[in-house]
């Protein structure tokens, strides 16, 4: 009897303290696990927010970069870190890749989106479709005209293999039924710089990194590939305008291992959508040639599962076609 009494008093206390430490999250700085490497344009979105995050949470969010594996070392590390709200995860489009590729392989990926729950999208950037700024097409019309009359002659580049930029071109190409030949680079500046240099036709990269060089000269932007156009690209059709669907986006996110208690995940999910719509974070997006386009958590999760069926369909189709990742 006694024993019993002890392990209702031990049960209860225990609930307590786990209740009192939920009301009182956060009680110390969170980490974001950036698992790509720093420098780029996801480590700048991710830094950006967490400047702002600190005076919606009260404490700091401190970014922690783990690169490697196409970001499945970082990915790894967040889905197995103590689910208590103080490890999060700076996931993207990225992860979504990695994850399907695997499984049309017949691998077990590291970690799938069930491993996590969302907090929500800081950030939507689409890829735009852009030519050297020598290049004879001033539209997509003049692009698809020469491709169909030309199939395979053209070339694109992208930052790698399964890249966004390498499927932002394999969307755009299979919805005008066109061929080109692919040009990966180990990164989207090196492809950019081809781009510019005129050793490829056109690429795919993302506002961010490609609307410095429209506003330099050196690059022409015939095309935005989302469902509206972009703040900083007013006169910049869509492809969805021009009839054809062929949206291509990365989004980039905060998102927790999947046991973290409901009522952490509320207050996180309070304080990502009141700094990721702050002045100063979309401010700071948009000198990086961005636009903040917030999903909250279950908004997130349900794009995320969108993404993850369209995003198979076309691995899957490269797959077929004999793609190798080196």
């Amino acid at each position: 009897m006694k024993r019993n009494v002890i392990r209702v008093s031990l049960l209860i206390l225990t609930l307590l303290w786990v209740s009192s430490a939920m009301a009182d999250f956060p009680e110390r700085a969170i980490t974001v696990i950036n698992p790509q490497a720093p420098g780029g344009a996801h480590d700048a979105q991710g830094r950006a927010f967490a400047a702002v995050a600190e005076k919606y949470l009260g404490k700091p969010m401190v970014v922690v970069n783990k690169p490697g594996a196409s970001t499945m070392i970082g990915s790894i590390a967040a889905a197995q870190a103590v689910p208590d709200g103080y490890t999060l995860l700076l996931g993207s489009t990225m992860t979504t890749t990695v994850v399907e590729w695997d499984i049309i392989n017949g691998k077990k990926p590291g970690v799938t989106r069930n491993d996590f729950v969302t907090i929500g999208s800081l950030t939507l950037i689409p890829t735009v479709i852009s030519v050297p700024a020598a290049s004879p097409w001033k539209s997509v019309a003049d692009l698809v005209k020469d491709a169909k009359t030309k199939p395979g002659q053209f070339a694109f580049c992208s930052a790698g293999i399964l890249s966004p930029s390498h499927l932002g071109a394999e969307f755009f190409a299979r919805a005008y039924g066109l061929k080109f030949r692919h040009v990966p680079y180990k990164g989207g500046g090196p492809c950019l710089s081809a781009a510019v240099g005129g050793h490829v036709d056109f690429t795919t990269q993302f506002t961010i990194t490609t609307i410095p060089l429209a506003q330099g000269n050196k690059m022409r932007i015939l095309a935005v590939q989302s469902d509206r156009r972009v703040k900083a690209l007013p006169d910049v059709p869509t492809l969805k305008e021009l009839g054809m669907n062929a949206e291509s986006y990365m989004w980039v996110g905060l998102v927790a291992p999947r046991k973290t208690p409901a009522t952490i995940v509320e207050k996180l999910r309070e304080a990502t959508a009141k700094a990721a719509q702050d002045k100063a974070f979309v401010e700071a997006i948009e000198k990086l040639g961005g636009e903040v386009l917030f999903m909250n958590g279950p908004e997130l999760e349900k794009y995320w599962e969108k993404e993850t069926s369209e995003m198979a369909k076309l691995l899957g189709e490269l797959h077929k076609e004999g793609v190798k990742i080196d």
